[in-house]
């Protein structure tokens, strides 16, 4: 047996026999053409062609999923002058056959956007990819399907998958999904979970033969490549508890989550669209914890309007009535391009000009933004939030810009909320080192433990060589979650946790114990989150908690929480 280990991106327990999938085009001869028109009319006759498949993985995937969101990006990108209108003009103006237009287009695009080196625009060059292979293929005449020869339920194995790849898989055919690239927040992770699949992203893989059998843990990361008969035996015992447990919370996802001994926990749902509202509603989401407003900015030929922010705001807070949603202001940086925003060009985008930085060094857009939020928070019970604030001078300046906004929407005479809370993410060491000094100023505080991890341990966490580093178990992130906690009771400030931690049924027990009150979600975990709650007892958290915050790194810290 040979074991790897990457990184999880979609629970589950996968055994079967491996699926070794690759995309490969045939060459493409770069030729010059005459008739240039008859070239243009190839493009625009594929164009209509991959809209029309687009279309039709959309509907078939549910309009409100996270896998129809990616799939309408790829329609935008079809809309797009700059990729389209680029290919037209290598073919009008340096007489490029359609296909070598396509294919150079395509590569100078996604290798333009992998050199920045950033988690969000690396999926975006799996975007260009996508779409640019499936142009390709139509003009070459090619099929656009992929699983002719996926004849058995398999363990698809890819170096990566395209998510229009990953759409069109054969129900019932793939058991789990295993990639050498991306990590737990690219497009085959959120495929992966919103088809219910295991998947391990992010595995250096030894080469492999059809049919070998391979078994993993998508909560883990751990892959075992020819398991033995005892190993395959525990895992398919842990496969029937995992079905047992999905199964019990999802007949009570609508009932509170309330400990053994009484203590209510919120948990709500991470959303990035009003569309992922209904869905979050419908799994049981006691509110929305982490609207991510940056995908109403991103994925756009042009730049948002007030009122179609007003409207998308509106229509996530009319969903959710009496419950919360948590609105996080702009989150973008110098190295994701917002259209009709100029951000020069920085060596270390991850500390530069991200977050409430751009938004305070943007005035005019935050302006907008936060007009369009006060409007919408009629429509229920708004939290407004600002992302990476690390100290109290960029906090005050928030709040000021809301002063402002407010001020403006009374001279206009348009009715807007007076009655919403105001918070901060906790994702930069130093706000939570000074979290007492913040409080007074705040209704709450949204832990973001993806970035207080990678910024705590100075890890990389999209960076596959040093990923497993990026623990969040670790005693030092444990205690940062602490600072927060302790700062926010003798103001009776509220704390919720938005990362990938919360969503991890191992950690909830540490995280309630430390104090958070409030779990947000991706929208397929509330139910076994909400279970996880009922599971426990206060006193039990409270006592592990304290244990791990002793503990001397995160395997320990883990090996505590595995005996709750």
């Amino acid at each position: 047996m040979i074991e790897r280990t990457g990184i999880g991106a979609s629970p589950g327990i996968a055994i079967g026999p491996v699926y070794l999938h690759s995309a490969n085009l045939p060459e493409v001869a770069v030729r010059r053409v005459k008739d240039t028109d008859a070239e243009l009319e190839k493009l625009t006759l594929s164009e209509a062609k991959v809209q029309e498949r687009l279309e039709g993985l959309q509907q078939l995937h549910g309009e409100d999923s996270e896998e129809a969101e990616v799939i309408g990006a790829h329609l935008l990108l079809l809309e797009d002058p700059e990729f389209t209108g680029e290919i037209r003009m290598l073919i009008e103006d340096d007489s490029l056959c359609a296909e070598a237009a396509t294919l150079q287009v395509t590569e100078e695009s996604a290798g333009m956007l992998e050199s920045l080196e950033d988690e969000y625009l690396a999926a975006r060059a799996a975007d260009v990819r996508d779409v640019g292979t499936q142009l390709l293929k139509s003009i070459m005449g090619l099929p656009l399907e992929t699983w002719d020869h996926l004849k058995v339920p398999s363990v698809l194995v890819a170096s990566d998958f395209f998510p229009s790849e990953t759409a069109t898989i054969p129900p019932g055919m793939a058991v789990g999904l295993c990639t050498e690239e991306g990590s737990a927040t690219s497009h085959i992770a959120v495929f992966a979970r919103g088809m219910g699949l295991p998947a391990v992203v992010g595995v250096d893989l030894p080469p492999l033969e059809p049919g070998t059998r391979v078994a993993f843990d998508g909560e883990t990361g751990q892959v075992y490549i020819d398991p033995p008969q005892d190993l395959i035996d525990r895992l398919r015992s842990q496969q029937e508890e995992q079905r047992r447990t999905r199964e019990g919370a999802a007949e009570r996802a609508h009932e509170p989550a309330v400990t053994r001994d009484g203590t209510r926990i919120e948990v709500a749902a991470n959303i990035g669209s009003d569309e992922d509202a209904a869905r979050a509603v419908e799994l049981g989401a006691e509110g929305v914890g982490l609207f991510r407003t940056e995908f109403l900015f991103l994925d756009r030929t042009r730049p948002i309007s007030e009122e179609e922010q007003y409207e998308a705001y509106r229509s996530v807070l009319s969903d959710f009535g009496d419950h919360l949603v948590v609105v996080r202001t702009l989150d973008v940086g110098g190295d994701k391009q917002v259209p009709g925003i100029e951000i020069g060009e920085e060596l270390n985008p991850f500390l530069g000009l991200r977050g409430i930085r751009l938004t305070l060094a943007r005035p005019e857009m935050m302006h907008a933004q936060l007009r369009a939020l006060l409007r919408a928070g009629s429509a229920g019970r708004l939290g407004i939030m600002a992302p990476m604030v690390a100290g109290k001078a960029e906090l005050l300046a928030f709040r000021e810009a809301l002063t402002e906004a407010e001020r403006s929407l009374v001279a206009d005479g348009l009715d807007y909320s007076t009655d919403y809370q105001v918070g901060i993410m906790i994702e930069v060491p130093s706000a939570a080192l000074i979290a007492d000094r913040l409080a007074p100023h705040i209704d709450f505080f949204s832990i973001g433990t993806n970035d207080l991890t990678q910024y705590t341990l100075a890890v990389d966490r999209t960076n596959r060589e040093v990923a497993d580093l990026a623990d969040s178990f670790d005693p030092s992130v444990l205690r940062l979650i602490a600072e927060t906690t302790s700062a926010a009771k003798p103001h009776q400030r509220w704390v919720g946790v938005c990362g990938a931690m919360a969503g991890d049924p191992q950690a909830v027990p540490v995280l309630i114990g430390l104090g958070v009150t409030e779990l947000s979600v991706a929208i397929p975990s509330v139910p076994i989150i909400k279970e996880r709650v009922r599971s426990l007892s206060m006193e039990d958290c409270r006592e592990v908690a304290a244990r791990c915050l002793e503990a001397v790194d995160a395997a320990q810290a883990r090996q505590l929480l595995s005996e709750v």
